[in-house]
């Protein structure tokens, strides 16, 4: 199985941080524009009202656009370092769209200490106070680097595009970015503070180094290729990852204290080398998955370590620690293959008890646990 050669669309999406990305800001339920709320003062360089841009644009400073501004097939649009675009609904029309379609090509390239910011026009950000950026059908080298997007509705939604984003943080969006028969790798930040950090469907995309916290739902994945490493999951407070259907390869991230750690439905590929550790719930559901499951920490986990609902993966090599009610659990009626992993230090005449399978419940598969390691496996963490 490839995970990177095999795209249709060669889209390139790194998610970075830096000394630009303020702390996120907590998303709020409710009508905004119902609410008493003040349009910032700041005057702007460039403002634009429903306005199709026919030829190449370059925005700096302070720029307002009111309605939607749409980037034709033919036009790039540049932002340069410092740019601080805003953005609200049409005068009279609060349900009106307030968004930047691109069909064209996006060139956005702040800095390190000078960052590109798309932002509401009021003054306390609020999640859905506009509806965001689109790229729609467009295979140029679209750009996005050292920028921060806060306040929308969809903070970035790809559409059978292609798109590079470096050091881009989504914060207090409804939803941070999705991606729709697209191709992405996602390197380094990621999402916090929104409804959902990131959803994928059929879709191709690398994940590395970046980071999901504190969002409602970290990643939601259908129908899609994704290759996660080195990525940090963390107070999330339901699902950190939801893969319905998807090809898999997830090797040395984090899955710590989040509501639930990863439910894998009829997904196939690899988790390996991942600290799954001190989820409310439980750290690795899998069900009608064929998944290898080798050298992870499943650990500290509230209700199980490892939940499995058919025998279709296989899990050694792991460590399986002071998970709260069992270490693993066999919720279905066929036997599952767990040998070669080290259960914490449970003397053997007791590890039965931190196991269910057959042997609690005669309608269940059988969990196979022996041979176990005699001590912590060192491989991958």
């Amino acid at each position: 199985m490839k995970f990177i050669a095999c795209r249709l669309l060669p889209v390139l999406l790194i998610l970075g941080m830096g000394n630009c990305l303020a702390a996120p800001v907590k998303p709020t339920t409710g009508n905004a524009a119902a609410q008493q709320r003040t349009m910032t003062d700041r005057k702007p360089a460039f403002a634009y009202r429903d306005q199709v841009l026919t030829e190449d644009v370059s925005w700096r400073g302070e720029v307002l656009v009111e309605g939607t501004v749409t980037i034709a097939p033919q036009a790039t649009l540049t932002l340069e370092p410092g740019t601080v675009v805003r953005f609200r609904r049409t005068a009279g029309n609060e349900n009106g769209s307030a968004a930047l379609l691109v069909q064209g090509r996006i060139h956005a390239r702040g800095s390190n200490d000078k960052p590109v910011l798309f932002t509401s026009a009021f003054d306390g950000v609020m999640a859905g106070d506009w509806d965001g950026i689109v790229l729609l059908a467009s295979e140029k080298k679209n750009l996005m680097e050292h920028c921060r997007v806060e306040g929308a509705v969809t903070g970035f939604e790809g559409m059978f595009a292609s798109l590079t984003m470096k050091h881009v943080q989504f914060a207090a969006c409804r939803t941070g970015v999705k991606f729709r028969d697209s191709s992405a790798v996602i390197a380094g930040g990621g999402a916090n503070g929104c409804g959902v950090g990131l959803f994928l469907r059929e879709s191709e995309v690398d994940i590395m180094d970046a980071n999901f916290s504190r969002n409602r739902q970290a990643v939601i994945a259908t129908g899609t290729s994704l290759y996660l490493a080195g990525t940090t999951f963390s107070s999330n407070e339901g699902v950190a990852l939801t893969a319905d259907s998807c090809r898999l390869r997830i090797s040395g991230c984090s899955f710590t204290a989040n509501g639930s750690g990863l439910r894998l439905n009829s997904c196939e590929g690899s988790v390996s080398a991942s600290r799954i550790d001190k989820n409310t719930d439980d750290g690795l559901s899998l069900v009608k998955s064929r998944l290898k499951v080798n050298g992870n920490e499943l650990s500290q986990n509230g209700k199980v370590g490892l939940r499995v609902a058919d025998g279709g993966s296989v899990a050694w090599g792991n460590t399986f620690s002071a998970n709260g009610d069992y270490d693993l659990y066999n919720a279905g009626d066929e036997d599952f293959i767990a040998i070669g992993n080290w259960w914490g230090g449970v003397p053997a005449s007791t590890l039965g008890r931190r196991i269910y399978g057959r042997h609690q419940d005669a309608n269940r598969g059988a969990v196979r646990y022996i041979p176990s390691l005699p001590v912590r496996s060192t491989s991958g963490l």
